[in-house]
């Protein structure tokens, strides 16, 4: 038989005189070059890891946390059919917003990349039989319709796990299972509603002003758990043969999220302030300050940190010494005299002066931004991303890169844009 050993850089595994060259002495003592390895080389070392190439996932989803969920399996190589109700709408989140002036709403771009649509009429019989068909040869299947709906229209996962062993089934919903959930179960449920149920709502605003946070941390906070539940079932079907069964809620991700607020509140009585805007309730000084321009955020997360601040910005070495501020715990006990400290001095530099004063001593600060200073900011990545319509905008590049690249993402999936061909691939 014959081996190939080399010992190359990622970089030399691009070029193929590199390769030819670093297998020279093998070559000489008759070992040969595998077929394709360059072409095998440039893949692994590129940004073109799709590691889930082969796999399947049929998903009955709207709005954001199955979507959410299933855009990332389609980013990673899954191939991911989305079931759409055949009302000529489907998905209402693809009328969410106008925002790009497409076909496609800016949640429908964000969430449907990758995918291929399908419509369908779940009640007809021919449509079951369909799903079903495609259902035998998938490796996933998703939903985060009401609750009881798939089961009631003959997709429960139960079903579906006893008729396909090596299925994944994955159940989305607001508050969780029939046995974990209660009187909650069957409740309708939407991210700002959950986010209030949960607590978040009034940890986010001030005092008798509950706040919405700005953006669907509910969603997505479900649609990331998931995804990486997902990973973990198909990483033990491959390892077993048999598949598993996932549900996850929207409460229970914020409620996950809330672990330290809650143990606050549970041994103590009272939980953390609210009401602290740009303050964090648990870390001092860790907040926005005054200067004599715009507000500089800054973030001193231990004491070795602190005593920077205190020695090399602040230029008062003698607070290391303040009963008050021995340890982050007094710290925060004594917040309003620390602030006042700190405001004073910073109050004397304006924020251009400040920032090269933190940039010196390494203290963590951050500008407090719009979507303007997003848009402009020099952090922000971008990748080309196709509409339905053909069209391309550029979108924010997936945040996980690999081997230094940013990751394609796939063109947006239109209306029923594959439905002819789905139907024709698994015709009986």
């Amino acid at each position: 038989s014959s081996v190939w050993i080399g010992c190359l850089c990622p970089a030399d595994f691009t070029s193929s005189r590199c390769v030819m060259e670093a297998t020279r002495p093998l070559q000489a003592l008759g070992w040969r070059r595998l077929p394709g390895m360059r072409r095998c080389a440039q893949r692994l070392f590129s940004s073109e890891v799709r590691p889930l190439e082969g796999t399947l996932v049929l998903s009955l989803e709207q709005a954001m946390a199955a979507p959410f969920c299933t855009s990332r399996l389609a980013d990673a190589g899954a191939r991911v059919i989305k079931i759409e109700r055949n009302d000529g709408k489907g998905d209402f989140a693809r009328g969410y917003d106008n925002f790009l002036n497409k076909p496609d709403s800016a949640h429908s771009m964000w969430l449907n990349r990758g995918k291929e649509s399908l419509t369908v009429d779940i009640k007809d019989e021919k449509d079951k039989a369909l799903l079903h068909r495609i259902l035998s040869k998938a490796d996933v299947w998703v939903q985060n319709m009401a609750p009881g709906a798939a089961a009631r229209s003959g997709f429960g996962s139960k079903e579906l796990r006893e008729k396909y062993p090596k299925l994944v089934t994955v159940d989305l919903s607001g508050y969780g299972n029939k046995e974990d959930a209660g009187s909650y179960w069957d409740m309708k449920a939407y991210d700002m509603l959950v986010q209030a149920e949960s607590g978040l709502s009034v940890l986010a605003g001030q005092a008798g002003k509950p706040t919405r946070c700005g953006v669907s941390v509910a969603d997505i906070a479900l649609g990331m758990y998931s995804h990486a539940a997902v990973l973990e079932g198909l990483m033990q079907a491959r390892q077993t043969g048999v598949g598993c069964s996932i549900d996850a809620s929207l409460f229970g991700c914020l409620a996950d999220w809330l672990t330290v607020s809650l143990f606050h509140y549970e041994f103590d009585g009272q939980g953390p302030a609210i009401g602290h805007g740009l303050r964090h309730p648990a870390i001092q000084p860790y907040r926005d300050y005054k200067t004599r321009g715009d507000p500089v955020l800054i973030s001193v997360q231990n004491e070795r940190e602190f005593v920077t601040l205190c020695k090399g910005v602040l230029e008062q070495p003698e607070l290391l010494d303040d009963p008050r501020f021995k340890s982050n715990v007094l710290r925060c006990e004594n917040t309003e005299a620390l602030d006042r400290i700190i405001e004073t001095a910073f109050m004397k530099c304006d924020r251009k002066e400040l920032i090269a004063k933190l940039v010196k001593h390494r203290i963590a600060y951050g500008q407090v931004n719009g979507m303007r200073g997003l848009s402009e900011h020099p952090a922000l990545k971008r990748v080309p991303v196709e509409l339905s319509d053909g069209t391309v905008v550029h979108s924010v590049a997936s945040p996980a890169r690999f081997n230094g690249q940013p990751r394609k993402l796939g063109k947006v999936a239109g209306y029923g844009g594959a439905s002819d061909t789905i139907r024709k691939e698994f015709e009986a």
